[in-house]
């Protein structure tokens, strides 16, 4: 039911996830869905917990890995993204749902704001880092680090005909070269 839930809002946003559609995904008759969850609402949140959020930290992997420089982490991140073929293709899950969700429900809408602090920490982690072994530009890691993960969900939001890993990876390697000392 999560795996069905994740799919049917990642490709058709949350208004889009219609509840019949996301049940005959997953072959969950209407009555166990209730049985688990109260609304739409309730199995997103539990959807975003247990799928989109793992998914996104596995898509954004700014950790700390030993013998690594910060710029050694950042590429293997932007490459890690591009040879994900849902990714390039379809953009950021949580970007998408953030979005989307904007104004429309607090409690969805703090839950992806909730997120996108937690990766732009471990990012900023990574940036401090490289400030300190001098492979990265001095300036405030925290908004540097928003600014990434902003400017990765930019290049990950192109029209359908105009994403491919090679043009994500020309402009993620743009960015880093950007930010590099």
């Amino acid at each position: 039911l999560l795996d069905a839930t994740f799919t049917e809002v990642y490709k058709f946003g949350y208004s889009g996830a219609a509840t019949a559609s996301i049940l005959k995904r997953a072959a969950v008759p209407r009555g166990s869905m209730y049985h688990h969850f109260s609304s739409k609402k309730d199995l997103v949140l539990a959807m975003m917990q247990e799928r989109l959020i793992p998914k996104v930290r596995e898509f954004f992997d700014f950790e700390m890995k030993p013998n690594s420089t910060a710029i050694d982490i950042l590429t293997h991140a932007m490459t890690k993204m591009s040879e994900n073929k849902m990714l390039i293709t379809h953009g950021c899950p949580l970007h998408r749902l953030m979005f989307e969700m904007e104004g429309l429900d607090d409690d969805i809408a703090t839950a992806c704001e909730n997120e996108f602090k937690s990766l732009s920490l471990n990012l900023a982690k990574v940036l401090r880092f490289g400030m300190t072994e001098g492979t990265i530009k001095q300036n405030c890691p925290n908004e540097l680090a928003e600014f990434i993960i902003a400017s990765s969900w930019g290049l990950l939001s192109r029209p359908a005909s105009l994403s491919s890993a090679a043009s994500f990876i020309k402009d993620s390697t743009l960015l880093i070269h950007v930010i590099r000392r």
